[in-house]
């Protein structure tokens, strides 16, 4: 499966996928809120949803109009213990524009 981004305006929902390598497959989610993140057989968060996108990425300086006119996303996962840490950077069309988030996600039982 290749990388695929998605934001649907209408529920307010963005998705970013990476992919699955040829030996791995999905295995389950993390709800955490407003956060769905997808993981595989090998552990890793090969998925993010983000539910209420816009409010929930305000704080990063996300607007809607970036998440409308998204011409690439690239997010990291960083597993520990007791948390996920995601990095994402957006990418607009038509500028060389980058915008950080750095996420960090409470779990209670990893994958």
């Amino acid at each position: 499966m290749a990388k695929t981004i998605s934001y649907d305006k209408e529920n307010d929902i963005l998705a970013i996928h990476n992919g699955f390598s040829n030996d791995e497959k999905f295995k389950g989610n993390i709800d955490a809120g407003d956060l769905i993140l997808d993981v595989s057989t090998k552990g890793r968060v090969v998925g993010v949803e983000i539910i209420n996108a816009t409010r929930f990425l305000k704080e990063f300086d996300v607007e809607a109009k970036t998440l409308e006119n998204l011409a690439d996303a690239e997010f990291n996962a960083y597993i520990r213990p007791n948390s996920i840490t995601l990095g994402i950077i957006f990418k607009a069309k038509n500028t060389r524009h980058e915008i950080p988030a750095k996420i960090v996600v409470p779990v209670e039982a990893r994958f």
